[in-house]
């Protein structure tokens, strides 16, 4: 989609130049082929960013046939409430607050995980665009640099439906530009990092783009999220995202923290959370 949107910009442009010419006015003439031009090289960095060709983007599939649910060998999920204990073992059709991919015996309490933390990147996707959870990862992000983290976003070239979805929704949640890194510059620091915060990605962060032959998103360039770890998703169920592609992220073993439901929601017990977690000496 914001692929197509950008393709649009560029041909309206075009369209304008056609429509100066027609008239004699050099300044609409000049004007529109800036926007035709910049929309087309817009155009085609995206398609870069996705490995893909226009041709292929524009006709090609997009989606595959999510698969039908199969538990088998998967390890049961455990529910996680606000004071982080656990209740019982997730069931279908209950939507909890949280769930963990590992008894809690093994896995740490995620207030600690966060507090140890020192660098922490958060990934924004287009979940958050439909939660209008913006301002609410901003709150979380100022609870955690008033602990003394270091915070980053981490943005991807087509994130969200439109180019620039995600800058635009944080910088109207008042996030500094300079906070916000593009995905040739974060992706190394994925692994030096000591947790991520994704808010409503899927197709961005899957890792399955690396070997899932046949796929939609196979060798897009996608976020080094799972390299963290720790990983704290904030998704609103753990279904395929738009290419239908299942997500390893949400069966791995250990480190990663789901919290399913609406991110305006889940984000506020979050935060909640972590503002009543002390220091750890």
């Amino acid at each position: 989609m914001p692929i197509a949107i950008s393709l649009l910009i560029s041909l309206c442009g075009v369209a304008g130049a056609i429509a100066g010419l027609a008239i004699l006015d050099l300044l609409l003439v000049a004007i529109s082929g800036i926007v035709g031009a910049s929309g087309l090289l817009l155009t085609q960095i995206m398609c870069r960013s996705m490995n893909r060709s226009l041709f292929n983007i524009l006709l090609g599939k997009t989606t595959t046939a999510a698969p039908e649910a199969d538990n088998k060998g998967i390890h049961p999920l455990v529910v996680i409430d606000k004071g982080m204990n656990p209740l019982a073992v997730i069931d279908k059709g209950i939507n909890p607050l949280a769930v963990v991919n590992e008894p809690q015996a093994l896995q740490a309490e995620p207030g600690e995980v966060i507090e140890k933390a020192q660098n922490i990147i958060i990934v924004p996707g287009y979940g958050m665009a439909v939660a209008q959870a913006q301002h609410l990862v901003k709150q979380l992000a100022d609870v955690l640099v008033q602990k003394g983290k270091k915070i980053k976003y981490a943005v991807h070239p087509v994130a969200g439906r439109m180019p620039g979805h995600m800058n635009i929704l944080l910088c109207e949640a008042d996030v500094d530009y300079e906070d916000l890194y593009e995905m040739d510059v974060i992706n190394p620091e994925f692994e030096k990092a000591d947790a991520a915060i994704v808010i409503g990605a899927n197709d961005v962060i899957n890792p399955a783009a690396r070997e899932a032959e046949g796929t939609p998103i196979y060798q897009m360039p996608i976020l080094d999220v799972d390299k963290c770890p720790n990983i704290f998703i904030f998704n609103y169920d753990i279904k395929p995202g738009y290419a239908g592609v299942e997500n390893p992220l949400y069966t791995c073993d250990k480190g990663v923290y789901l919290y399913l439901g609406d991110a305006s929601e889940t984000l506020k017990e979050f935060i909640e959370v972590i503002s009543s977690v002390s220091p750890c000496f």
